[in-house]
């Protein structure tokens, strides 16, 4: 639950709202607080959404990985990070009940406002649902600063009827979210000067075919095929990491994907909207 420490006032929170932080959904949303708000600890990622065509923003590699799964998940629709308790006084009036101190300012005396790593939009059945989570290591859980402000975040969202869940490092699928990393980048795969659209689809095409005649690594596969269509090295590669993404073929993700021993029997192809073994 990330609060900012710089310069934090009431032009600051003015400011931030001006700027629409806190609001807005999918592609028009904007975290409560960026990345250049956080005081230096030396790491920090800015990620580009495939759900929500925007760059999203995450201080620590725990939320980045949580990230990675929801974007893997089928049922999540958006993604909003850092977003914000934004009804200070409900905030400040839960602090009071369960005797704690609300976090303030010590120069300017402005209450922070807190945030929720990750607000979810979810689709159940037809229906959209909303479920805050909020990232954490387990070693942090014990500290009863950590614990106050976790409790102040339950409440909140328990009063506006929200399901609200604490994710730790035991909670995130590693390998998983390691995989989704290796290909998360080549969800759009845009055309280039060498490389039309319709070009690229031929190629994503006589890939697949490839794939099923031919009984060989994934990288061999796609080296043979860089060379016969005179194609910059990797090109292959990265479109058989585009469809992968996209779920046009298909892999054990909880299995670590290494390209150069994955094998044509060990994936499917989707034709048609239909699974078709190997």
């Amino acid at each position: 639950m990330p609060t900012t420490r710089r310069n934090w006032n009431q032009n600051t929170f003015s400011r931030y709202k001006k700027e629409g932080r806190g609001s807005g959904e999918g592609s028009d949303y904007v975290p409560w607080i960026k990345v250049q708000d956080f005081p230096s600890k030396g790491w920090s990622s800015k990620t580009p959404g495939w759900k929500t065509k925007r760059v999203h923003e995450f201080p620590s590699n725990h939320e980045l990985r949580t990230f990675y799964i929801l974007e893997w998940s089928d049922k999540v629709i958006d993604i909003r990070e850092q977003y914000p308790l934004i009804d200070l006084e409900r905030a400040q009036k839960i602090a009071r009940e369960i005797g704690v101190n609300y976090p303030t300012d010590k120069k300017s005396g402005m209450p922070y406002v807190l945030t929720t790593d990750f607000m979810i939009t979810q689709n159940v059945g037809g229906s959209e649902e909303y479920i805050a989570r909020t990232v954490k290591p387990s070693s942090e859980l014990a500290k009863k600063s950590v614990i106050s402000k976790f409790e102040i975040e339950r409440r909140y969202w328990k009063e506006l009827n929200t399901d609200w869940g604490i994710i730790t490092e035991k909670e995130i699928p590693l390998v998983l979210a390691n995989n989704i990393r290796l290909i998360h980048s080549d969800y759009y795969f845009e055309p280039t000067e060498d490389l039309t659209e319709n070009q690229m689809l031929a190629i994503a095409l006589e890939l697949k075919g490839r794939l099923k005649r031919y009984n060989s690594t994934v990288v061999n596969i796609t080296k043979s095929l860089d060379k016969d269509l005179k194609l910059e090295a990797g090109t292959s590669l990265r479109i058989f990491k585009h469809l992968v993404a996209r779920k046009e073929v298909l892999l054990n993700m909880n299995v670590k994907i290494d390209f150069r021993k994955i094998t044509t029997w060990d994936h499917q192809i989707l034709n048609d909207g239909q699974v078709v073994s190997l």
